[in-house]
């Protein structure tokens, strides 16, 4: 299996969907919705509830055993896929940045949703503005290649500015947001809170570093911030419990604020393979 750095070194968003695909498919399970549609998926064993009449009975007649008939489920799901453009994102461990890996991540959620044929458009978040880079069309899927290919991330998140806003129709919609959701005051916790909506299930996204979430830095550093510009020095071992009591605290608040109706948090480090990360979002627990 191709790394995380190995992949995002090709430089070809549409091979690493494909392989990660590829990937996700050799798995124990695939991770696309699966359920009665007419194109075969795969087998899997029958279990207690399952409709009897989905049991292979020439496979049943060959080797003893009940298995089902899985494939794609056919529906025309409507999927929003946001990607933060500030500079935090620009942030790099094992020679990638996280925006390097985010591209890629929606690269591959977008050719899942592309095979299944669902309704895909893209959006940027960058300086506190939304923009809606891509619409639901037939050709979705390479344009959104190309968003993410030309996206460029830096500034921060002015203060000044009003909430953003994107419009919300009353269609059922799953909307997937990847960001590092580092904030300075309470701007991710609003803008959230006001995407809550009862016929969006909005999932969370929380791409950090490995040094961000086990600060392991020793000597005498510079730390830059991405979207400031501001540097300090300070000694990473003094700095090393402050920092890590600190980060988790932040990130346990934040776990709290997003327990919102409709909303789920999926937090990963960059060290997790991107399949992964893949597999992790398409079987999430489902939101009723």
């Amino acid at each position: 299996m191709p790394s995380n750095l190995e992949i995002i070194k090709l430089r070809d968003l549409r091979l690493a969907a494909r392989l990660i695909s590829e990937q996700l498919r050799q798995g124990v399970h695939s991770g696309i919705r699966v359920g009665v549609g007419s194109e075969f998926e795969q087998y899997r064993h029958y279990n207690p509830g399952d409709d009897p009449k989905r049991i292979d009975w020439k496979y049943f007649s060959r080797s003893g055993k009940y298995m089902v008939k899985e494939s794609t489920t056919e529906t025309n799901l409507n999927v929003s896929l946001i990607l933060d453009l500030s500079g935090s994102m620009n942030y790099e461990e094992d020679g990638f940045s996280r925006l390097d890996y985010a591209k890629n991540l929606l690269a591959s959620l977008s050719y899942l949703g592309f095979l299944q044929g669902d309704a895909l458009s893209f959006f940027t978040l960058k300086e506190g503005e939304f923009q809606r880079k891509v619409a639901p069309s037939p050709k979705s899927f390479q344009r959104i290649l190309y968003e993410l290919d030309q996206a460029v991330a830096g500034g921060s998140w002015p203060l000044d500015k009003a909430m953003p806003k994107i419009g919300l129709d009353r269609n059922r919609e799953l909307i997937i947001w990847v960001s590092d959701f580092l904030q300075k005051n309470e701007e991710w916790e609003n803008l959230v809170k006001n995407f809550s909506h009862p016929r969006k299930e909005l999932v969370l996204v929380q791409l950090l570093g490995a040094q961000e979430l086990d600060f392991q830095l020793e000597g005498n550093l510079i730390f830059r911030d991405l979207e400031s510009g501001q540097e300090l020095v300070q000694d990473g071992k003094t700095a090393q419990k402050t920092f890590r009591a600190n980060f988790k605290s932040y990130l346990d608040h934040l776990a709290s604020s997003f327990q919102l109706p409709q909303v789920q948090l999926i937090s990963v480090s960059m060290e997790e393979h991107l399949a992964e990360v893949v597999r992790l979002i398409l079987n999430r627990k489902r939101i009723a």
